[in-house]
């Protein structure tokens, strides 16, 4: 009787060992996080301003951007930005400004589909600004 049970129970160990070893059920794959990008306020816009490691990028018409810009922002209309977001460098973080937010929020999201890895919006966009301006 003892031998007729041998086999089975050393079958049994090499099945779990091999088990163990090389799952055959888990899948390992790797997944590349993509990044993602922050809403800001007007305080912290505010706080960059002539950070040399942060480029301001309007996003509103050339008539509205030289009515009145945030300081050191540089105009790329959204209309073009597909086309001209390669101006931008890659390793500062880039603050998008736009009238109310909606169009920095699609943008944001296409700079960072583009593999930027510090993107901000300011919400409320350039509408709640009570910040220091240009005029061209």
């Amino acid at each position: 009787m003892r031998g007729k049970y041998i086999m089975p129970i050393i079958l049994t160990v090499i099945t779990l060992a091999f088990f163990l070893m090389f799952n055959p059920f888990t899948v390992e794959t790797e997944v590349e996080e993509a990044g993602e990008w922050v809403e800001i306020d007007q305080n912290e816009v505010n706080a960059e301003i002539g950070e040399e490691s942060v480029e301001l990028v309007d996003l509103r018409e050339e008539e509205l951007y030289e009515a009145g810009h945030i300081p050191g922002s540089i105009l790329i209309p959204y209309e073009e930005f597909q086309q001209r977001y390669h101006e931008l460098n890659a390793d500062k973080r880039i603050i998008l400004i736009c009238h109310t937010g909606r169009m920095g929020v699609e943008s944001a999201e296409f700079l960072v589909d583009q593999g930027f890895d510090d993107v901000a919006n300011f919400g409320g966009g350039m509408a709640v600004w009570e910040g220091p301006l240009e005029v061209n």
